[in-house]
């Protein structure tokens, strides 16, 4: 009887400094990429597919989309400013974190928009700042 399948896999594939979004201060990150492989007897023989990439931080074990690398820390001067809606362009209050015409929250690490009712970035998955 041969028994034979597939199974998926990590491999580091680079690391560094970046800022996370969940522990909030700079720190060290590993990008794995998850791939495929045909395996006989339990034997990982070659790879088929990739199946994606993500970052992990070092410091908290926070998993991202490798996107998170090449988004740029905003300054604290950029967090209090005035800032329009790009859904709506309505002007909001900097202390406001949301949208207040249409609800939208855009978090303060990225600037991803995002739906009134999610409590977390869905890109960064930092908290929602109320």
């Amino acid at each position: 009887m041969i028994i034979w399948g597939s199974r998926g896999r990590e491999h580091l594939v680079g690391h560094g400094n970046f800022h996370c979004p969940a522990c909030q201060r700079p720190s060290s990150y590993s990008l794995k990429r998850v791939s495929r492989y045909f395996t006989l007897y339990f034997i990982p023989l070659f790879q088929t597919s990739t199946l994606g990439e993500y970052v992990t931080c070092d410091s908290c074990g926070s998993a991202f989309e490798p996107q998170v690398l090449s988004m740029a820390q905003a300054t604290e001067s950029e967090k209090r400013q005035p800032w329009q809606c790009p859904t709506c362009h309505n002007h909001n209050p900097a202390d406001s974190s949301s949208c207040l015409r249409c609800r939208r929250w855009f978090c303060a690490n990225c600037g991803r928009d995002n739906p009134s009712d999610s409590g977390e970035c869905l890109l960064c998955r930092s908290q929602r700042g109320l």
